[in-house]
């Protein structure tokens, strides 16, 4: 073994040392400067320093023997050993990497901010402000309530003066407010003063009527309106909204107390305020406003219809105005609207009072009717004439139509007796189910309308005595077996009508042409039986006659659909087949589990022999078409 004590070999051999020791140190401080970014921590990082290079020896010219069969070490170069590097470059930041994203330190969060700085912004931005001057019109409008009312309860100051100070400080809130509503600056202290000044306005010439009775009423009405109309003329100029609403809410509120209730001259004090403000909400997007205003007008009028003694003419008339009025307002204020389907809820609103007429004790129950019906008529003809304009939104005119329907429905429950209303239903499913082909693009909510009206009229039909005339026979006097005689009837009709309506469009024809043909059916026994029951004055013969008669017509009716379903091809072949067996199942089970009980004698013996024979024909002519359809054989 020979040791190579050679000092070229060493300082080559040390100098591959020192290369990859400084290539390690360069790679940990790599490392460690993306462990600092990925912690949000700036780091600088500094090249690791070369080592001091050894003196160069001189080259050798001969090969040197390696221990262990190592290849030979390679003559010392600096140019190899050592080779050429850049400066030391200092790295401050966060290092960049090929490929990696770019890292964003979090922010720091946001110092909080103390109660004070937080209302001194409000402050700044005119919200303090705002609340100030609502707070002041409400406390001030109490002041003036007091003063027109409850001074003169106690007998403080003479009636003139409460009067005449009342409107003179209502006077001079409106003056300064204008005066100071000239600077735009200053118009949001200027709304709050107008508005007290008109709404003061508003209560003085309700109480100057109904508690000092100084003004005739209609006087009042129309100086109320005037009032109102001029003094919201401020609102339109300054197109301020605010303006309005701080005039229409203290009215709404402290309006009763000021008039010493409710009654015929607040309601229509209120009704005609409402109307006065209607045109200053032209081509403004105001849907607060009358949201308000409605409710305003609404609201006396379910207190007046609720006092002890309301008058049947004069609460009709309201009501049918308020809903023209509030309807009318919705389409000529929906162009300007965003909000078009909240001023159609809000008409619907509305309406309510007129639903409630026809369970006033001094209105007659078919003049409750009437009215109730003029009003699902305005409704539907809201509905249907808005059909053209695209600012009411669908949805508006689907609510209406429904109203309408509900409307109607009420007027029919206040106008007929309960044996007649399954036929008023019916009759009314029926034309609704017409009228939907010429609905346009109403044409479904209209169908479903028709096909509520047709479950609820079929329910009807069964509380009034359909289960009983079925079971018991004699059950029913004369006058309920023609009802129902009748309803059936109507009933086929309108269910067939609504089947096949519904079927025009639906997937799954066959399950609702097997839902209807069903109740067809039952009612093709509610029919049996009462005409049985008629022609026999009601006896158990009648009774089973009728049973029998309806048995053969199920039998007859599935006979004839699986005849006339071998002349079909296709899905209609499907449909009518698959309805057909249907039919002869429920025949055969009502043959099985009714009949067979309940009839007796030749009437037994007749459904017996004639469904058999049914069945016989319906085997043979099906083997007969399956033995033709079969090929020739070879």
């Amino acid at each position: 073994m020979n040791n190579n004590s050679d000092p070229a070999v060493a300082a080559a051999r040390l100098g591959d040392q020192l290369s990859s020791i400084a290539g390690r140190m360069s790679t940990l401080s790599s490392d460690f400067a993306e462990l600092s970014a990925s912690l949000g921590k700036p780091v600088t990082v500094t090249a690791p320093q070369p080592q001091p290079r050894p003196n160069p020896q001189p080259q050798l010219q001969y090969a040197t023997a390696t221990p262990f069969g190592r290849p030979p070490v390679q003559p010392y170069n600096p140019q190899t050993v050592y080779p050429q590097t850049a400066a030391p470059q200092q790295h401050v930041g966060y290092p960049q990497h090929p490929g990696a994203r770019q890292f964003v330190p979090p922010q720091p969060p946001a110092p909080k901010r103390s109660f004070s700085e937080r209302i001194s912004d409000a402050a700044e931005r005119g919200l303090v402000g705002r609340i100030l001057a609502a707070v002041g019109v409400g406390i001030t409008l109490i002041g003036v309530i007091l003063l027109l009312v409850l001074a003169a309860q106690a007998g403080l100051l003479r009636p003139e003066v409460r009067v005449a100070g009342g409107a003179l400080f209502a006077a001079a809130l409106v003056g300064i407010g204008v005066r100071i509503g000239r600077r735009e600056e200053k118009r949001s202290g200027a709304v709050a003063l107008v508005a007290t000044g008109v709404a003061a306005a508003l209560f003085d010439v309700l109480a100057a009527t109904t508690i000092y009775h100084w003004l005739p009423e209609i006087a009042a009405i129309v100086l109320g309106a005037a009032i109102g109309a001029a003094g919201l003329a401020v609102a339109h100029r300054w197109n301020s909204q605010t303006l309005g609403l701080m005039v229409s809410i203290p009215l709404l509120t402290f309006a009763p107390v000021a008039a010493g209730g409710v009654d015929e001259v607040l309601v229509s004090f209120m009704l005609a305020y409402a109307a006065s403000t209607l045109w200053l909400q032209m081509g403004r997007d105001w849907t607060a406003l009358f949201v308000v205003n409605t409710v305003a007008a609404t609201l006396p009028l379910f207190a007046y219809l609720n006092s002890s003694e309301p008058l049947a003419w004069f609460a009709a008339v309201a009501a049918l105005i308020n809903l023209a009025m509030a309807l009318g307002s919705t389409m000529l204020l929906a162009p300007s609207s965003s909000r078009s389907t909240l001023l159609g809820v809000t008409a619907v609103f509305a309406g309510l009072p007129v639903a409630m007429l026809g369970s006033l004790d001094s209105i007659s129950r078919h003049t409750g009717a009437a009215i109730v019906a003029i009003a699902a008529v305005a409704f539907i003809a809201a509905a249907l004439i808005s059909r053209g304009q695209t600012k009411i939104s669908y949805g508006c005119r689907v609510l209406w139509l429904s109203a309408g329907a509900l409307f109607l429905a009420l007027a029919m429950g206040a106008a007929l007796d309960a044996s007649m209303m399954p036929l008023g239903l019916l009759v009314a499913a029926m034309v609704v189910l017409i009228a939907a082909r010429w609905s346009d693009d109403l044409e479904l909510p209209v169908r479903i309308i028709g096909t509520v009206f047709v479950s609820i009229g079929l329910l009807a039909l069964l509380a009034v005595g359909g289960v009983n005339q079925l079971l018991i026979p004699g059950s029913l006097n004369t006058s309920q077996q023609a009802t129902l005689l009748i309803g059936a009837l109507v009933g086929l009709a309108t269910v067939t009508l609504a089947t096949r309506d519904w079927g025009e469009t639906a997937s799954s024809k066959q399950q609702l042409w097997l839902v209807g043909g069903l109740i067809d059916l039952w009612l093709i026994t509610e029919l049996c039986v009462s005409v049985g029951n008629l022609v026999t004055g009601g006896s158990d013969g009648g009774f089973r006659g009728g049973h029998l008669a309806a048995t053969l017509v199920w039998f007859g009716s599935a006979a004839a659909a699986l005849l006339w379903a071998r002349t079909l091809a296709g899905s209609a072949r499907s449909l009518t087949l698959a309805t057909g067996l249907a039919i002869i199942t429920a025949a055969v089970a009502k043959l099985f589990l009714f009949d067979l009980a309940a009839l007796s004698g030749i009437y037994r013996v007749i459904a017996f022999i004639v469904a058999g024979l049914v069945l016989l024909s319906l085997g043979v002519a099906y083997a007969q078409r399956l033995t033709s359809d079969e090929p020739a054989a070879q």
